[in-house]
């Protein structure tokens, strides 16, 4: 019967209202005043009246669009009622705060509500899609938008009325940054702040108000209700980063208390700033001055910039800076964002809530500015992995680099072997941008640097990806040859690895160079071993810098590299010839000198030894824990380099016209040996191989071989 009823009343809603096809249409909800229910005697008093009507955009309607977060899940309250267009509309009591925040005294309010303008149990989700791919008009079209928070809760309303006094103060965080002096330090120490805040003038000419010693007391006693303030749930979804950056003017309000958007993100950030140097302030007195106890404790809000509110806005002044700018277009593409939020080192993500995993493309794709180049339409009918298949193969046709990000063959999960066959179903040159794999190399594609560039002549300009055969790209390659031996993953247990994993790691890669130079037919030198030895097991990436950074580019291995290496290895494999001249000083000592000496003798030389005994190189260890998850190989004519974990014996290795890097790609299906024709590839993921990562191998072996990638 509750089914039965919802139905009733989304009919009689939304029937009257269609919205089918993407033509800047929307509904617009009207909030009857309260002055109007008190009026309709047939109502509950506190019901709140509103009606649902169809609206263009072109028109540009007087609205206000409404930031807040729901849940279709979310349970009803059966307490509160809601009619719209005459139909009761059950509510969730967060919808029912919602409205009644927004509901006037005397007057009406026009809204735009995602909880009530969609129809969000249309066939196929439909209507969804459609309003979902003019998000960006919507918000654009909305004379401001009103944020919500929630209702007052932790001493919210004393949170926001700290926040709202700076602003009116104008505390902005640059005015705090350009009246810093030394002197400001030990004023906030001594819990008080200068009269520079509040007054423009000297402050050797301005009489000390009580004000700033009232603010202070604020701060003091508000750190955990500020703190909590920026942990509401709100703060922590996808949506709200998306809403908040497509809002050129908004109000923020939590419980009774509102400030305007850009006021609240200045006032937090300031506020930020000042209670870290008041935190600071009270540990220097404490430090300095044994006489004075420690005010701080560990549960004391330290700071409030990791918050994720102040980590959302931050996101937001950065996205509005271009798109408010009047001297140049804004320029965020697709990829470009997707690649900010997901293809990052885990501790640099932001913590945001995502709902529906198809959002990941979907959410960021409102706020880029190539959607349309790209082709890429807002359809949630479709299956996340076709969504992670259409976007990727959009990208790819525009750069290979794209691969570098690709699932490729790996199986996500505890139990591999569960996933395996689940995998085979996917496309392996698609990203997941739930699980990205981030190769050490990965620069991003926005980025300028190209360390690598093993397409050597064949540049991108002769790159070219074909996309139509669905789930299918074919690629343009030079083929280098196909994998003979792999080695041990190298899985360090610990930030660094234990020394047993490191000796198997390197002493693996030395015995494969050590087959591959004794072969006639060996692309490398036996002169080459210093340099390769030590390049292989970091990638030929320079210890000590920050590779795995999405916006560090790193360095090649250079001198300092194979130095570590030396040391390394000298600390890991240590030299055996020191055996015997201790035997022959052991025999001497013994005949010569007095046996009860021999015990204390033998602790010397112990010590001795451990005192000669050389540490493994610190940044060299680094650059080889980058390598995580990585395995060497050895090629059928002798490549020798890295590879994905999951690479395998007779995989094919080779580079795509354009790309920096080459590739590892297994046989799926098709025809017989080098009937490439008909023959299928799976991608396994980017490899390295010494020798020919600055075109080597494709200035002399270019022959072009079409790969047909699934």
């Amino acid at each position: 019967m509750a089914a039965e009823g919802e139905g009733v009343w989304r009919q009689h809603l939304y029937l009257q209202t269609r919205l089918k096809e993407k033509n800047g249409r929307i509904r617009l909800l009207t909030i009857q005043p309260r002055q109007y229910t008190a009026t309709r005697s047939e109502a509950p008093p506190d019901a709140i009246h509103c009606f649902l009507r169809l609206a263009e955009l072109k028109e540009h309607p007087h609205f206000t669009a409404v930031s807040h977060r729901w849940h279709a899940s979310d349970a009803v309250d059966e307490t509160k009622s809601v009619l719209v267009n005459g139909a009761a509309v059950p509510v969730s009591t967060g919808l029912f705060e919602v409205l009644s925040q927004l509901q006037n005294e005397t007057e009406t309010v026009v809204v735009w509500i995602d909880a009530l303008c969609i129809n969000h149990a249309d066939e196929d989700e439909r209507e969804k899609s459609v309003q979902v791919a003019q998000l960006a008009q919507i918000f654009a079209t909305a004379e401001k938008t009103f944020i919500w928070l929630g209702t007052t809760a932790d001493r919210s309303d004393e949170a926001m009325k700290v926040l709202r006094r700076l602003s009116e103060e104008q505390l902005t965080l640059s005015a705090y940054v350009a009246n810093w002096t030394p002197q400001l330090g030990h004023q906030l120490a001594q819990k008080i702040l200068p009269s520079r805040f509040v007054h423009s003038g000297p402050a050797a000419q301005q009489p000390v108000s009580k004000e700033p010693i009232e603010l202070q007391q604020e701060l003091e006693s508000l750190r955990a209700p500020l703190k909590a303030l920026m942990e509401r749930d709100y703060w922590m979804d996808l949506w709200s980063l998306v809403e908040l950056c497509l809002s050129g003017k908004g109000l923020v309000v939590c419980g009774g208390h509102g400030l305007a958007l850009d006021h609240f993100s200045s006032a937090a950030r300031a506020l930020d700033h000042i209670i870290n140097h008041l935190t600071y302030s009270k540990w220097l007195a404490s430090a300095t001055n044994p006489a004075t106890p420690s005010a701080l404790s560990s549960e004391e809000v330290s700071n409030l910039s990791q918050s994720a509110a102040l980590r959302i806005l931050a996101r937001r002044d950065d996205y509005r800076k271009d798109a408010d700018s009047w001297l140049k277009s804004p320029d965020n593409p697709l990829f470009g964002l997707l690649s900010r939020f997901f293809a990052v080192p885990a501790e640099n993500r932001l913590p945001l809530r995502i709902g529906n995993a198809r959002d990941r493309v979907y959410a960021l794709a409102c706020l880029a500015t190539d959607v349309n180049e790209l082709g890429a339409t807002v359809d949630y009918s479709k299956d996340v992995n076709e969504v992670y298949a259409e976007t990727s193969a959009a990208f790819l046709q525009k750069h290979p680099r794209v691969l570098q990000l690709a699932r490729g063959t790996q199986s996500a999960g505890e139990n591999e072997n569960e996933n395996e066959n689940e995998n085979e179903k996917q496309t392996s040159w698609a990203i997941d941008w739930e699980n990205v794999r981030l190769p050490p190399s990965y620069l991003g594609l926005g980025s300028t640097d190209r360390p690598f560039n093993a397409c050597g002549p064949a540049d991108i300009r002769f790159y070219r990806a074909e996309t139509g055969v669905p789930g299918q790209i074919s690629l343009k390659a030079g083929v280098v040859d196909k994998v003979q031996e792999v080695g041990t993953i190298y899985r360090p247990d610990d930030e660094l690895g234990s020394s047993e994993q490191q000796r198997t790691y390197l002493a693996e890669i030395r015995r494969f160079w050590e087959d591959s130079t004794a072969s006639l037919s060996s692309p490398y030198f036996a002169e080459q071993a210093a340099v390769a030895l030590a390049k292989i097991p970091v990638g030929d990436i320079e210890a000590g810098l920050a590779a795995s950074s999405s916006s560090a580019a790193f360095v090649r291995a250079s001198s300092a590299t194979v130095e570590g290496y030396k040391r390394t290895v000298e600390a890991l494999f240590p030299a055996e010839d020191d055996s015997s001249t201790d035997e022959v000083d052991e025999g001497k000592t013994a005949t010569a000198g007095n046996p009860a000496d021999d015990d204390t003798t033998e602790k010397q030389k112990g010590e001795e030894k451990k005192q000669k005994q050389p540490s493994p190189s610190l940044p060299y260890l680094t650059a080889m824990a980058r390598m995580a998850g990585r395995r060497p190989f050895r090629s059928h004519n002798g490549y020798v380099g890295l590879g994905p974990a999951d690479l395998a014996v007779g995989d094919t290795i080779a580079i795509p016209y354009g790309s920096a890097v080459p590739f590892a790609f297994r046989r799926s299906g098709g025809g017989g040996e080098g009937d490439e024709a008909t023959t299928t590839h799976r991608l396994v993921g980017e490899v390295y191989v010494f020798g020919i990562m600055d075109g080597e191998f494709m200035k002399v072996h270019r022959q072009e071989t079409v790969l047909r990638v699934v």
